[in-house]
């Protein structure tokens, strides 16, 4: 080439940068929500801090209700705090409620697994079953009570119209909690991909997008927040139901912002 212009290349001016907000309960999601870089998932709307889990949980009741994508994150809670101690409450099978306390600190978290359909080779008892509509109706709620929801993965292989009725009970629930305790903190987590070899016709993420986003479209009107677990563990390309640890981690650092 001949006779072209001069390209003149700078440096980054990091002082006119925007800097972005915070990510804090309320805030609109887009589409993407953020990417992974270094190992570290970064939403595009909002910045994450480090948060320490310890000092954040101080005095808090965490319920985490749905799938065992949500028993995957109490695993993480009793591995990373050290302080959690597990409380037996006489149940059986790996899908048992669990409850886990930090006396010192005051902190509670307990997870319970969402009523049929319950689709698995896991045994369980059927005397604790509980639709989650009748688990947050007895909540009373308040401003250290947080609640996290995840359903999906064991919908899949119905008709969509059973998805759909239980979503709506859920979001008539939490409208029922939200009147009486608008200062409790509810969150949604969205489903994550999972495998393709297994059964792929009935459990496939074809039927699991379908569902993400009728999730984000019942609870657009309501005060509550998402997790878009379907978008992090696509970027991170994890395809298992059940994540790596780290993805998980950067599942709950957004919950910590979202608390503190």
């Amino acid at each position: 080439m001949e006779k072209f212009n001069t390209i003149s290349v700078s440096k980054c001016n990091k002082e006119t940068v925007a800097k972005k907000e915070k990510c804090k309960v309320g805030m609109t999601s887009t589409i993407p929500s953020g990417h992974v870089w270094r190992n570290t998932w970064n939403p595009v709307s909002c910045s994450l801090a480090t948060v320490k889990m310890k000092e954040c949980l101080r005095g808090k009741l965490i319920y985490l209700m749905g799938d065992s994508t949500m028993r995957q994150w109490m695993e993480y809670f009793k591995a990373s705090i050290n302080t959690l101690k597990s409380v037996d409450l006489h149940e059986s099978g790996k899908l048992q409620h669990q409850l886990a306390v930090d006396l010192n600190r005051n902190i509670n978290i307990q997870w319970q697994k969402h009523c049929y359909p319950l689709v698995g080779s896991m045994t369980y008892s059927v005397k604790e079953m509980e639709y989650l509509t009748r688990a947050i109706d007895r909540t009373g709620g308040e401003k250290n009570t947080v609640i996290v929801i995840s359903l999906g993965q064991h919908f899949r292989p119905f008709p969509i119209d059973v998805f759909i009725r239980r979503a709506l009970n859920v979001h008539k629930a939490i409208k029922r909690l939200l009147l009486r305790s608008p200062d409790t903190m509810v969150i949604i987590k969205t489903e994550n991909i999972r495998e393709m070899y297994n059964d792929a016709e009935r459990f496939s993420d074809f039927h699991g997008y379908i569902q993400y986003l009728i999730i984000k479209d019942i609870f657009q009107d309501l005060s509550v927040s998402i997790i878009d677990a379907w978008d992090i563990t696509i970027a991170y390309g994890t395809n298992d139901v059940h994540p790596p640890q780290h993805v998980v981690g950067n599942q709950i650092n957004i919950l910590l912002n979202y608390i503190c």
